[in-house]
């Protein structure tokens, strides 16, 4: 059984998992944030805000604090989280105008006309909220909570 790790340990803590899990809330984010929107009828793309923020408390929590590292991976979040909404909303619009269920119309579907009508459904609004939320994300990791008590 390998020993715990303590802070004066120099063996390198794995980080990938923080990765996984900022991904994985992206997406869980993403899901959530198109099911609120197709329920309410309108695109929230205010949504991506608080997916900022999960995403960059699960990039803390996991030893991304203060690196520029986490702050990419968090900006890659939230553009993940962004484009799967979109992608699930546009999917869905086109599931709702042929009559099919969601499955079968993204079996059926082309990817690019998904995408296609993401971009169009997509404001100047929208994108600067994007914009918005992934600088949240970064600012988030980066933030420095002041001197570290010992």
């Amino acid at each position: 059984m390998a020993a715990p790790s303590s802070a004066a340990d120099p063996r390198p803590r794995a980080r990938w998992i923080g990765i996984a899990t900022a991904l994985m809330t992206a997406l869980a984010g993403g899901a959530l944030w198109c099911l609120i929107a197709l329920y309410a009828r309108h695109d929230l793309i205010a949504l991506s805000l608080p997916i900022a923020a999960a995403v960059a408390w699960a990039l803390r929590s996991h030893g991304y604090a203060g690196r520029w590292s986490g702050a990419v991976v968090a900006v890659a979040c939230v553009a993940l989280a962004s484009a799967y909404s979109l992608y699930l909303q546009a999917a869905a619009q086109v599931a709702s105008m042929l009559g099919l269920p969601l499955r079968a119309a993204l079996a059926q579907m082309d990817p690019h006309m998904a995408i296609d009508m993401a971009w169009a459904n997509l404001d100047v609004v929208g994108m600067v909220t994007i914009v918005v939320a992934a600088i949240v994300a970064a600012t988030g990791v980066l933030w420095s909570l002041g001197a570290s008590r010992r």
